[in-house]
């Protein structure tokens, strides 16, 4: 039998608890597709994410993309459509409805099952390439997350996926890792990080392949679907600050240090001030982590966790884009034989949200999400940082 190199640890998680979580997850996709597949349901209706992407697809495809981008008329057009109340901002970068307009030719539940089911299977692929045979160790400590972002619909399987395929192919110096730099730009929030990694390691060729991939994508979409497309777009993201500093969102689900702040405080300016201040103080800590010449797999680490805390704006069912960084540091964490701890922080960080939704039946809610998330990733750095191994992506 072929032996293992020694700077490879052995997966931690058998293959029969990969097969577990696999068939979770595609479980749940069935039912959510199911659902979506049956008659509406009777009273309050809640309106999932997925169903969102569908209209908005529908709508770039009317050539009315104007309506998703207004939040009044989008508030009208979804109601409408699904009786359900809920209300959804539609803030995305024009090329990603490159995205979800071929999704709208679909029906509702086979829409939804080749974007979550797909998307979800490309980021358990990518996952695989980076964690050095521990894929199934960062699933399981991601799985209230992807749970959460299965049921509702999301995109951060998608995002999660170009994070990690970006990880594997930077780490060996590819310039093709601007490929899923550019197509992250449909989600820029999680770039910072990650674009102060390449500088630091002077990695300039695959910044400008990043870039070329996203002015194409841009460039297409604008030929696509008109340049009024980004007077639209300019219209919601305003709307988007003004309902961000008004307490109009759900801050109890929100992973920023501005939601704590805001709920704890009622002070937009100063919670505004705090993330700031906080991005500076996490990309210091990078400047310093790479003054200290960290192994570059703890510093992309690191780098993909300050972009997931960097932004005002992300939710509990973003944390699958931190698989990318689990992935990058998990064969030293099982080398260090340390991981079992950070398993309940990783759920709670995960489930912060939905408990204290639980906890407080009436608003406000406090929003704390983000104090198990940075001791998750604080923890995860200290333990990689006492055990380093040579394991790079093959």
């Amino acid at each position: 039998m072929e032996q293992r190199p020694p700077s490879l640890p052995a997966p931690l998680l058998s293959p029969l608890a990969l097969l577990a979580l696999c068939l979770a997850f595609a479980g749940q996709v069935l039912l959510i597709a199911m659902q979506l597949a049956g008659p509406p349901p009777a009273g309050p209706r809640q309106l999932l994410d997925f169903q969102v992407f569908h209209i908005a697809g529908q709508l770039a495809w009317a050539g009315d993309l104007g309506t998703a981008y207004d939040p009044v008329q989008f508030w009208a057009h979804t109601k409408s459509l699904t009786g359900s109340g809920d209300r959804m901002l539609w803030p995305y970068p024009p090329h990603f409805n490159l995205v979800t307009a071929p999704l709208a030719l679909l029906p509702l539940w086979l829409s939804y099952v080749v974007f979550v089911g797909g998307s979800l299977l490309f980021y358990g692929m990518a996952l695989r390439r980076l964690a050095g045979g521990q894929h199934a160790l960062v699933l399981a400590m991601l799985f209230p997350a992807i749970l959460i972002c299965i049921r509702i619909g999301q995109n951060a399987f998608l995002i999660g996926g170009l994070v990690a395929w970006f990880a594997s192919l930077a780490l060996a110096g590819r310039t093709l890792a601007g490929v899923p730099l550019g197509l992250l730009t449909v989600k820029p929030q999680f770039l910072p990080g990650i674009g102060l990694y390449l500088l630091l390691r002077g990695q300039w060729r695959i910044i400008f392949a990043g870039g070329l991939v996203a002015v194409l994508a841009l460039a297409l979409a604008t030929l696509l679907l008109g340049s009024g497309v980004w007077l639209d777009f300019s219209h919601v993201m305003g709307e988007l600050g003004k309902y961000l500093s008004r307490g109009l969102y759900p801050y109890h689900r929100m992973t920023s240090l501005y939601a704590a702040l805001f709920m704890l405080t009622g002070d937009s300016g100063l919670a505004l001030a705090g993330q700031i201040g906080f991005a500076v103080l996490l990309a210091a800590g990078l400047l310093l982590a790479a003054r200290r010449a960290w192994p570059p797999r703890h510093l992309l680490a690191a780098a993909v966790m300050s972009s997931t805390l960097m932004s005002p704006y992300g939710y509990d069912y973003d944390l699958p884009v931190l698989g990318a960084a689990i992935a990058l540091l998990a064969p030293d964490l099982v080398a260090g034989r340390r991981v079992w701890p950070l398993l309940p922080l990783a759920w709670l960080a995960c489930l912060a949200g939905a408990i204290i939704n639980y906890a407080y039946a009436a608003a406000p809610r406090p929003a704390v999400t983000i104090l198990p998330l940075l001791l998750l990733c604080a923890a995860m750095l200290v333990q990689a940082r006492r055990q380093q191994t040579s394991v790079e992506p093959s």
